[in-house]
């Protein structure tokens, strides 16, 4: 067999095997565009917040931190009200959370049936209860970020969108919230799309291998296909390549061909998660070191009752963080406001933001030295379109050094986390993945109705590419739909 009748033989074998799932990942593609996977948005939860009651609300902070501290270190301190009791939420270094009441710093969890229930008509006014109980996943908290919260009372409300909440036995947030017409379009949308069947997402290790093989086999099958048709037409030109049982496959592979190329390797690279490029994690290590030292008691001893500070305004939430060795206090009052105050130095007037050289400093011990920089994202930035990520990136501090191999790390502007290491390998990684899958790109990001029409015809076109090529493989006969050495064409 010559070479270019194996590469048809493994064109039309793996085309088989992995065809159905490119199939269903263009379908399933086309839906998540418009129905996003449900979430819980920072605005949705600060529009529903309860406002503090200040200045009675809380037990001194360094008590708070005596009763939260624990061996893996406490990175920052979250204060808010929780089913009308105000509750203060550590999160520790390596990720784990632990939640007191903050006015008598007693445990909340396991959080209570009557409190969770408090919590949900509270986050749904005028809603009423319909059922209630307590799982450890489902479908929809089937991420590994739902495993500090779990588990979770899981809560049907009334009302014509059948609005199901999640609340976390561990903190009493509301972590997730879902409507029927959500789980309906997710269902055959980003479920199927990200492979997010709990008995396989459950077991992240397997589904990271899972779905790694079989988007490179897919990857493998349309690009084997575009080797094909490039060698069809330099030897019979465009007039041979549309004749025969192939020739409505072969239309869409010169049409969609190289899209289809582009999205199933861009789609692989989502699943690399460090095996050819950084994968950009910030370990404990790391996180300690950007901070100056975790968050200890000593830190707030000599703080004054931040909640005379605050008496004059409406808070939502509280934070306690610490960057450089400073502490900080961060006021949320609005999805677009939050005030910052300075706790560890001279009295100073609140700011909108974090200080760029404090953060230059806490950056320091992560990049050396040498000169670094900072910049902010803004409105024409990346990932503005997305549903739910558009919060998040408007709010990041990149921190970057100026030497050749430009090393940075992303610090998120509201919490003052750490939260991606930044280099060469991982730059080309976002530049490939972020613009060929998702196009997150400038233009694009103010232009987000025209960019899912013209993604959604983009996905389209690679269905009909895959669905007619699973149509040849099943019906067509062994004889090669074309036979170039006999200069025959069927």
């Amino acid at each position: 067999m010559t070479s270019i009748g194996v590469v048809m033989t493994l064109h039309r074998r793996l085309g088989l095997i992995v065809g159905p799932a490119v199939l269903l990942w263009f379908l399933s593609g086309v839906v998540l565009l418009w129905v996003p996977y449900p979430s819980l948005t920072e605005r949705e939860w600060l529009l529903t917040a309860e406002t503090i009651q200040l200045p009675d609300c809380c037990a001194a902070v360094s008590r708070l931190l005596e009763r939260l501290d624990r061996p893996e270190g406490i990175e920052s301190v979250r204060i808010r009200m929780v089913g009308g009791r105000p509750v203060a939420t550590t999160q520790s270094l390596n990720g784990t959370m632990v939640s007191l009441t903050a006015d008598t710093v007693e445990t909340i969890a396991p959080l209570s049936r009557e409190w969770a229930q408090r919590i949900a008509l509270q986050s749904a006014p005028g809603k009423a209860v319909e059922e209630m109980n307590m799982v450890d996943h489902d479908v929809w908290t089937v991420h590994q970020r739902f495993d500090p919260h779990r588990p979770l009372w899981k809560v049907q409300l009334s009302g014509e969108r059948r609005s199901v909440l999640y609340v976390s036995s561990v903190t009493g947030d509301v972590v997730q919230d879902t409507t029927a017409d959500e789980r309906r379009w997710n269902l055959v949308g980003a479920v199927i799309h990200w492979w997010y069947l709990p008995w396989l997402r459950r077991h992240w290790a397997w589904w990271d291998q899972v779905v790694w093989w079989v988007s490179a086999i897919g990857a493998a099958t349309v690009v084997s296909g575009g080797l094909i048709l490039g060698r069809e037409w330099v030897k019979h030109g465009w007039s041979g390549l549309f004749v025969g049982r192939c020739r409505v496959h072969r239309v869409l592979g010169v049409i969609a061909g190289i899209s289809a190329c582009c999205w199933m390797a861009s789609g692989w690279l989502s699943m690399d998660h460090g095996r050819w490029f950084s994968d950009g994690k910030v370990n404990v290590e790391d996180r300690e070191r950007f901070m100056g030292g975790r968050l200890i008691p000593r830190d707030v001893e000599s703080i004054a009752d931040f909640s005379a500070t605050l008496v004059d305004e409406t808070v939502k939430e509280i934070r306690l963080i610490k960057m450089a060795g400073i502490v900080h206090l961060v006021a949320r009052t609005s999805p677009s406001h939050q005030a910052i105050w300075v706790m560890t130095g001279p009295d100073e007037s609140p700011r909108e933001a974090l200080q760029d050289e404090v953060v230059k400093v806490a950056a320091r011990p992560l990049l050396g030295d040498g000169v670094l920089t900072i910049t902010k994202a803004n409105g024409s930035d990346v990932g503005i379109c997305s549903a739910t990520g558009g919060e998040t990136a408007s709010s990041l501090i990149r921190v970057e050094t100026t030497d050749p191999g430009a090393r940075g790390v992303q610090v998120d502007g509201r919490t003052g986390a750490v939260v991606e290491r930044v280099d060469s390998s991982r730059r080309l990684y976002h530049r490939l993945f972020d613009g060929l899958h998702r196009w997150d790109v400038p233009w694009f990001s103010q232009h987000c109705d025209l960019r899912r029409m013209l993604m959604s015809l983009w996905c389209l076109l690679g269905a009909g590419l895959a669905g007619s090529g699973i149509w040849v493989g099943l019906f067509r006969s062994g004889v090669e739909d074309s036979q170039p050495d006999a200069g025959v064409r069927r």
